[in-house]
């Protein structure tokens, strides 16, 4: 090698450590490309940190390149990896799985995610669930984590546990409690919590240091039970909770006083009691977001009078997903309850070709006493889904004239009558010439929002 070629030869004078680090940029595959350059190289790349694996769907999974590749980067791998991460639909078997995870245990795995719908269920090791390195855990398809009722489970590290979709219907095939509740107590010093899947059976446990907890619980049929759900997290900072069951299910949150954020999303309500004693336990919430059915809920009961003793002295972002008949006056007493708001976002859902009538839209009749957020805190206001309707445009031109500190409005509307809403609203308007009016069409969102849900969590993460 000449003077020159030593000058331009860099790479060779970067320490290994360097070189992992800017190869940590890229994918395994094209990590282990750059081991044609030498032995060297070749070396570096068994002690990559990250390995990440996509495994196509494959008609002959045992012959597929992949998997050798797979088997080569893992399996003959000495030094220890921070994270494993699998994705496969029908690319792999079930033993190859179970094969690659021991492995990874053996390797003082911190980080493991399997993302994996095979057309078998996959047995995880037994000895995943004392694993003492592993920090997070998300595991999501046809996945069960091998229990049996003597099994005890401690996951000492263990602050991130997802377990989404089918993995969480499998955990407790044998149709008891304890193989989830057994799993979830083994994990003393956990933070985060995401289950999503067919829940029914009770969950009741006992998290001292979790701070963000995501329940998306779905039961099909009104036929199956669901029993009661029982969270007990003094920490705990952020709840999202969605339950599209059809069978009423009861909710029982202890000890929430440092819960900042909640969005609560619950399509059958047990009864209004439990529902007033949920949204009771977030009084001290910064950011609330609440679903069209239970919102709607709240409207139609009864006992609506006792609303007025819910108050969220320390509300200030409030993201309301409404139906077609909502009852507007309700909303606007709602905000009695919020008197330091400053961020209220309305939406409801979109039906872009729909023709809209004014039947069956409750009527809105002005109040005599405007809640204290609007003179005294709200400067922004939002409405997803306007659809020229003469009730909503009242409750809109009330919120503007009305919210003396209001500095922006933002409107979504249907292309159609994006032109009628926005001089139905300026009309008028005193504000028009100092407030920020931002009216778009609606359908400008769609790719970005699946739907009304989608929206709502996005404000929700957005407000945070």
């Amino acid at each position: 090698m000449t003077c020159s070629d030593e000058q331009h030869d860099r790479l060779s004078n970067l320490s290994d450590d360097l070189i992992c680090h800017i190869l940590s940029f890229l994918s395994t595959k094209e990590c282990y490309r750059t081991c044609v350059l030498s032995t060297r190289w070749e070396s570096i790349c068994t002690k990559i940190p990250n390995l990440h694996f996509q495994l196509p769907e494959n008609s002959d999974p045992v012959l597929s390149k992949e998997i050798k590749f797979v088997n080569v980067a893992l399996l003959r791998r000495t030094e220890n990896i921070r994270k494993l991460s699998l994705n496969s639909e029908n690319g792999c078997q079930p033993h190859d799985v179970r094969m690659w995870v021991s492995k990874a245990l053996d390797l003082k795995v911190q980080e493991l995610e399997l993302d994996l719908f095979l057309h078998e269920k996959i047995l995880l090791p037994l000895r995943l669930s004392t694993c003492e390195s592993l920090v997070v855990l998300k595991l999501q398809g046809r996945i069960q984590p091998k229990l049996n009722s003597s099994f005890h489970v401690y996951l000492p590290s263990l602050k991130i546990l997802h377990l989404r979709e089918t993995v969480a219907y499998s955990i407790f095939d044998d149709r008891t409690e304890y193989a989830l509740n057994n799993f979830l107590s083994g994990c003393p010093h956990l933070e985060e919590l995401n289950l999503a899947g067919t829940f029914a059976l009770p969950i009741n446990t006992s998290f001292y240091l979790l701070k963000r907890l995501f329940l998306c619980l779905y039961i099909p049929t009104s036929v199956v039970k669901c029993f009661p759900l029982q969270i007990n997290a003094p920490s705990l900072e952020v709840l999202y909770l969605v339950d599209f069951s059809l069978a009423p299910r009861k909710y029982d949150f202890t000890n929430l006083s440092n819960l900042d954020e909640a969005a609560i999303f619950i399509c059958n309500p047990a009864d209004f009691n439990n529902l007033y004693t949920v949204l009771k336990g977030l009084s001290k919430v910064e950011s609330l977001a609440l679903g069209s059915n239970t919102f709607h809920f709240l409207g139609m009961e009864a006992k609506l009078d006792n609303l007025h003793l819910l108050t969220f002295h320390n509300l200030l972002f409030l993201s309301v997903e409404i139906y077609e008949n909502c009852s507007w006056n309700m909303l606007v007493s709602f905000l009695h309850n919020a008197p330091k708001l400053k961020h209220l976002a309305v939406g409801r859902k979109i039906e872009i070709n729909s023709r809209r009538k004014e039947v069956g839209n409750s009527s809105w009749v002005e109040p005599l006493i405007s809640p204290a957020c609007l003179t005294n805190s709200l400067i922004s206001f939002e409405f997803v889904g306007i659809q020229n309707i003469k009730t909503e445009l009242d409750f809109t031109r009330y919120i503007v004239s009305h919210s003396s500190k209001l500095e922006k409005v933002k409107i979504f509307t249907p292309t159609s009558k994006k032109r009628r809403v926005e001089k139905s609203l300026r009309k008028g308007s005193k504000k028009s010439s100092v407030l920020v009016w931002d009216i778009n069409s609606v359908e400008d969102q769609l790719d970005a929002f699946k739907d009304i849900k989608d929206l709502f969590s996005e404000l929700f993460l957005h407000n945070k």
